[in-house]
């Protein structure tokens, strides 16, 4: 698919309201809240690195570049294990939503809590921050597997110039009047997402340290287990109890028990 393609499918998609789903919004609201984790650990990985970003491997990647070109090997290493630990979290993610089939959104996201949950246990072990923010990355990795794009936009994704780049396109569309505000609206979520996420981050920093990376450990384990549920309500087993109950007069959730009086 063309990149104008893209872009008028994503106009066109948020500017109509019939498009708008309740399953698109929550699809946002969802992307909203995974990029300001992205954007919460990214906080925590600024401060106790020096600089770099703990999904942004721009940042790592150029730190690898100038580490070579100035012969400081330590940021050469730090650089080559954060981009090789990205990388591999996308793998992993990649694998796990391709073999747990319609169960690939809560196991994608309880992988990255998991990763998460091992930064905070590495952090809290007296491990330094350039070893225990290693999880985090990982994690950062697999959380660009989530979700898949909608009508061109990338939600949930741990960098953001694209989505700077779509809103400034969205800005000129809509001053031609090729476009509405629902556009606006998607893409400024997403990036006023990342920027809360930050602020949330640096001061929970400042409060507990690298320990405050239970916080979103927490949050995306608490999104992987309410994922889960609409999926478990439509296991066999739970069809099966309700058909029994049906055969045999007991309520259903479209039958209940209790009857207004007449």
């Amino acid at each position: 698919m063309s990149r104008a393609r893209a872009e008028t499918e994503a106009a066109d998609g948020l500017d109509s309201g019939e498009q708008v789903t309740t399953s698109l919004l929550t699809r946002m609201v969802l992307g909203g809240l995974l990029t300001a984790v992205a954007g919460f650990v990214d906080a925590i990985g600024y401060i106790g690195l020096g600089g770099l970003f703990a999904s942004f491997m721009s940042g790592a990647s150029v730190s690898l570049g100038v580490g070579l070109g100035d012969g400081h090997w330590d940021a050469v290493h730090q650089g080559l294990v954060m981009i090789a630990s990205f990388v591999g979290g996308v793998t992993l993610g990649t694998i796990l939503a391709k073999v747990a089939g319609k169960w690939a959104f809560p196991a994608v996201l309880l992988l990255e809590a998991l990763f998460l949950a091992g930064a905070a246990l590495l952090a809290g072990s007296g491990w330094t921050i350039a070893t225990s923010i290693l999880p985090v990355v990982g994690a950062m990795g697999v959380q660009n597997t989530v979700l898949q794009p909608v009508n061109g936009m990338r939600l949930g994704a741990t960098f953001i110039t694209g989505t700077l780049v779509s809103l400034g396109k969205a800005l000129g569309q809509a001053l031609l009047g090729a476009a509405g505000p629902r556009l606006l609206a998607a893409h400024a979520l997403q990036w006023g997402a990342l920027v809360a996420g930050a602020a949330a981050g640096a001061i929970l920093h400042a409060a507990v340290g690298p320990l405050a990376l239970t916080v979103p450990a927490a949050s995306v384990a608490g999104l992987a287990m309410l994922s889960a549920v609409p999926l478990l309500a439509r296991t066999p087993l739970h069809s099966a109890r309700m058909q029994d109950r049906h055969r045999h007069g007991g309520p259903t959730p479209e039958q209940p028990s209790v009857r207004p009086h007449r």
